[in-house]
């Protein structure tokens, strides 16, 4: 936790490439289901982060950029299998575009999308606190993933500024009911790196 920090700098050139392996690892500690639990309504998915009376509303994509032995292009993922699912895509948008024109993500190898799915949620919850937890939820599963990939060595940044008509072209959801809610880029640390560390924990450390 204290070596985990976003940078906006990533290296894209194939010796900065991530993979499939540390990606896994990323996508599973997002919303990979470790178990299943008996309700009234029957098994629920047991996952890494907390959701509302299990309601786990969140789908993840992902966008491969620079990941080895994995083609570039967008992929669904599954929770239950812990897999990817290759998705045709006719104009593949790059992470840059993905994200607003944020040209700082633009070396990132691996983008990975949360969509929320709020009809999962409000069926249960119609009040407006129902809509709030879909929200807080993404944080959640978001910090799961930073924290991930700090652990195998890689740097990752959160961002909500989305380029909302793109996502929503891309993955062919509707609108309505289905919206990208945050966003994760992940990938290794450009030696260009804008932001570096703030604080000295060795220092700290000492000091204690």
């Amino acid at each position: 936790m204290k070596r985990r920090r976003s940078y906006r700098g990533f290296d894209g050139s194939a010796a900065g490439a991530i993979t499939k392996e540390q990606l896994r690892d990323c996508r599973f500690s997002r919303i990979g289901i470790v178990g299943l639990a008996r309700a009234d309504l029957g098994e629920l998915p047991l996952k890494t982060t907390p959701s509302e009376g299990a309601r786990n509303p969140y789908e993840a994509y992902v966008l491969a950029c620079n990941v080895q032995d994995l083609p570039n292009g967008l992929y669904h993922y599954s929770a239950l299998e812990n897999s990817l699912a290759y998705m045709p895509c006719d104009t593949l948008p790059s992470a840059e575009t993905v994200l607003g024109g944020q040209d700082w993500f633009s070396g990132a190898s691996a983008l990975i999308l949360l969509v929320a799915n709020f009809a999962r949620t409000a069926w249960k919850y119609r009040h407006p606190a129902g809509f709030r937890v879909v929200l807080i939820e993404a944080e959640h599963i978001a910090q799961n993933m930073l924290l991930a990939a700090t652990a195998n060595g890689l740097v990752a940044t959160p961002t909500c500024a989305l380029n909302d008509n793109v996502i929503e072209t891309m993955l062919d959801i509707d609108p309505v009911m289905q919206s990208p809610i945050y966003a994760v880029a992940v990938g290794t640390r450009s030696a260009t790196a804008t932001i570096a560390d703030l604080v000295d924990w060795s220092a700290v450390e000492h000091q204690q």
